[in-house]
């Protein structure tokens, strides 16, 4: 019975039944926007585990890994600036680990103005002109009438 219950032991305690441990963290930023991507990779040697995640400006979120491996995100920061994103296990299944990040995120993108209604040019402008008396031209009805000579 001894020998039945330490091999149950070793078992539960071996690293295939450890709680899932965070690999890796990798953090893509958009060189012309506030936007980033983030991915976290969980080493999977046991059940579910979750993570929390810290942008580094206050606001954070959690993943539940379930099934999965990686969990990738994007989060869109309100201002340019530098920050630490770092993930570590939390809740009731914390994954085992911790790792952090430093990112450099661009500003916003620059809005664009409106565009104006473009105007037609003085070249188009004069191509319809021309266009129009052509068209006059070619049209009988509306040339003027050759005055024959008067005899007289």
């Amino acid at each position: 019975m001894k020998k039945v219950l330490l091999l149950l032991l070793f078992l539960f305690a071996s690293p295939a039944f450890a709680a899932p441990k965070i690999e890796n963290l990798s953090v893509k930023a958009n060189s012309k926007s506030p936007e980033v991507e983030i991915a976290i990779t969980v080493a999977k040697g046991g059940g579910n585990c979750d993570v929390r995640v810290d942008f580094g400006d206050g606001r954070g979120r959690t993943v539940d890994f379930g099934l999965a491996t990686i969990r990738t995100m994007k989060y869109t920061y309100a201002k340019a600036g530098s920050y630490k994103v770092s993930a570590k296990g939390t809740g009731k299944t914390p994954c085992d680990g911790a790792r952090e990040a430093a990112l450099t995120v661009a500003g916003p993108a620059a809005k664009k103005a409106e565009p104006k209604k473009a105007e037609p040019k003085k070249d188009e402008k004069k191509k319809a002109a021309k266009k129009k008396a052509e068209k006059k031209k070619a049209d009988p009805k509306s040339a003027p009438k050759k005055e024959e000579p008067k005899s007289g």
